[in-house]
This record gives C-alpha cells, structure tokens and sequence, in this order.
C-alpha cells in the first residue's frame, strides 16, 4: 500500500508536538484559552453576545469563561451558554438578563424616582398620605407635578434626622424618606433611568466590578429598608402621626422665621418609640436640625 505523503506529514507534526513541552504547552493554551491571542485593546471588535461575553468573563470572571470555553468544546447551544454566563454573573452580585446588554458596560437597575412625574403617583399609591405632609398634591396636575422647593429640604432633613435613631423601625423610614427625596446616597436608588442613562456606565475592569457589586448590594438593603418603612407607617398610625406631628413643627418654624434677619434656627425632633407594646421615654436625634432661611 502506497504510504499518503499528507497523512505521513501530520504523523511527523504530531509528534514533534508531542516530543517538545514548550508545543505541548502551546497547545494546551490554544485549547484552554480560544482568546488567548486577543489583545486587551481588540475587546470592541466582537460584535455578537456571546463573542462579547467570552471577552468580558475572560478579564473579569476568568472561572466562568473557564465554564464557558468547556460547554463550547462539549458542543452546547449559544443558549445554555447565555443561561449559564447570564446566571453566573448574576450570582456575583451583578443582575444580567442578557448577555449583548454587556457590550454598554456594567448594567445597573435604577430604583430611583421623579417625584415631578405624575406617572409615579399612579405606580406608588400608596405614598400619597406621606408625601401630602410635605405639600405635594399630584392629584391637581395633569403633565407635571408641582413640588416645593421647601418639600425637598424638610424630607431630606427629616430622612436625616430618622438614619441617626438607634430604633431600626425609624431608621427605615428615614430610607423611605431618603428615597422618595434621592438622598440615600446611592445612585442606584437616587436616580431614574433617564438620569441613570446620562452618566458613563461603568466598565468590566476590576475595580469597577467591585464597586458595582458593592453598589447593588447596599441598593438592595436599602430598598429592603424602603418597603419595611412604608409598611410600618402604613400599619402603624401612631408611628405616622408623630412623622406629621414633626413635619408640620418643621414648616411652622419655616414660616415663622420667613423674611427674619439672623442666624439660621435649629429645632430638636424626638422619634418617640411606637408600635408592639413599646414604650418608654421618647428618643430624642442627637443633632438640633439646622433650618435654612432661604428655603423658608
């Protein structure tokens, strides 16, 4: 039988490989690593979901691209992969429901409101009786709501001065608060996606891996907090009375002090413990809130 000079070739290359560790090691790469010759610079050269995806997992979630490369060698659909990287990431702590939204950066939820927006008031009904202690009546506007200037300064001072109590019902209002006036601190719960969307997304390095997952992660508590909040002043009408009872003592010091030289006023809140029995002495903020006279 006359021997295939081909075949003979590919015999000899098989075993010059085999015969040489710095090949073998080649070779492992190449087959561990399909990305391994990609530069740093080429990751905006893919276009589709996947060729995305295996670029982001290779920089920032090397274990998962690892994952990745093993289903595609054991011939798995762009599906299952999509479930698989998708879900991986998303139990990191970064949420992802697809992977082409990858190529914008880090995607991040907004929880954020506009209290401006008469939409919002028809989503949360159940806000109205807190925010109409604040003067905010949506009800009367048809494309746009009215808020104060003042509405701001008192919510954010009162979120404030409720973060500060040592009894945690009150402290989760003060979250409530903090979100319903974007003052948490956080962006994920202070901005609307329209105002999310202005802001340069955060990129698949590293560090800003990091800070995204530590972002959604205190987003999550705080909202958390934001929904206990609401509840309990929802079920608890002493606890919503004396939140009255300290809004109006705030506005009545503001209209007493309008178009008064002097130095800006300070007045003492106390957050009385309320609701399952408790009792005892009220709990006074450790801080006098400090009024500005030209909000007043």
């Amino acid at each position: 039988m006359k021997a295939n000079p081909l075949l003979d070739t590919y015999t000899f290359l098989a075993g010059v490989v085999r015969d040489d560790p710095f090949l073998l090691l080649a070779n492992a790469v190449a087959w561990l690593d399909p990305l391994w010759t990609l530069d740093a610079d080429d990751m905006g050269l893919e276009e589709d979901g996947l060729g995305i995806a295996l670029v982001v997992t290779r920089r920032a979630f090397p274990d998962i691209y690892a994952g990745a490369v093993e289903r595609i060698r054991a011939g798995e659909s762009e599906a299952v992969l999509d479930r698989f990287i998708c879900g991986e990431i998303t139990r990191r702590g970064i949420p992802l429901d697809n992977l082409e939204s990858m190529s914008y950066g880090i995607p991040l939820d907004a929880a954020g409101i506009l209290l401006e927006d008469p939409d919002f008031y028809a989503q949360h009904p159940d806000v109205l009786p807190i925010l109409a202690l604040f003067g905010i009546d949506p009800e009367r506007e048809m494309y746009t709501v009215e808020v104060p200037d003042a509405a701001y300064q008192v919510g954010r001072a009162v979120a404030d001065s409720l973060l500060k109590q040592p009894d945690e019902r009150w402290r989760q209002v003060g979250w409530a608060l903090a979100w319903l006036f974007s003052c948490s601190g956080n962006s994920v719960v202070d901005l609307d996606y329209e105002n999310m969307s202005e802001i340069p997304p955060l990129s698949w390095e590293a560090e800003d891996v990091a800070f995204a997952i530590e972002l959604i992660e205190e987003a999550n508590g705080i909202m958390a907090d934001v929904s206990a909040g609401l509840k309990w002043l929802q079920t608890t009408p002493a606890a919503f009375d004396l939140l009255a009872h300290n809004v109006r003592r705030i506005f009545q010091k503001m209209k007493t002090m309008k178009g008064k030289a002097g130095d800006d006023p300070r007045i003492r809140l106390e957050w009385t413990p309320v609701g399952d029995g408790d009792g005892g002495a009220a709990v006074a903020d450790p801080e006098f809130l400090q009024l500005r006279r030209d909000a007043a």
